[in-house]
């Protein structure tokens, strides 16, 4: 789960923009990636210098992210690999966030599971993500949060295979909701 960690931050960027694009096209004497590749990276990529690029580039190759071959008419063919899809995908679960919004709903986010033995690398996997979203936790496999992550739930349930193991729901009423509030420093209701 960790592997992207070695990743340099341009590298990751790029070997992303690969995986939204499919396939990039580079040409050597261009200091800039193909039109579609520079839209979904222009503000990453803009200024970067093209020695730095094609540093990363080798970087991702020598990791086997991604395939480089060189074509007839000079271009270089960059194509991600099933295993740069994998750190990709990584990324992407590490960059999740719950975004709190302007006011509460007053409405609580449950998560609910109970991961069988097998799967008890997944299940200490989702404990820690759940806490670094700034989930709480009530009882054994019983994790609240107050914002809405209906989307951020699914994504985490399906990355770790987990998903008929799962179960997130929504409640108004809490029977002890200050207890709840507490925990998240909401004010608490008379």
């Amino acid at each position: 789960m960790h592997t992207h960690t070695k990743t340099g931050s341009l590298a990751r960027t790029i070997l992303k923009g690969i995986a939204i694009t499919g396939m990039v096209l580079i040409a050597a004497s261009n200091p800039y990636f193909g039109p579609r590749l520079i839209r979904a990276l222009d503000k990453e990529l803009g200024r970067r210098k093209w020695r730095q690029i094609q540093k990363s580039l080798y970087e991702l190759k020598r990791r086997k992210l991604v395939m480089l071959s060189w074509k007839p008419d000079g271009k270089l063919e960059a194509k991600i690999t099933g295993k740069g899809k994998k750190v990709v995908r990584s990324i992407n679960i590490d960059e999740l966030t719950i975004e709190k919004p302007s006011q509460w709903d007053q409405r609580w986010r449950v998560v609910i599971f109970d991961v069988p033995n097998t799967h008890s690398k997944s299940r200490l996997a989702l404990t820690q993500k759940l806490k670094n979203l700034g989930f709480k936790m009530i009882q054994k496999s019983v994790w609240v949060h107050p914002y809405p992550c209906t989307e951020e739930i699914m994504i985490l349930r399906k990355f770790y295979r987990i998903e008929p193991h799962v179960t997130y729901l929504e409640t108004a009423y809490v029977e002890d909701e200050n207890v709840w509030r507490e925990k998240f420093n909401l004010p608490l209701s008379s």
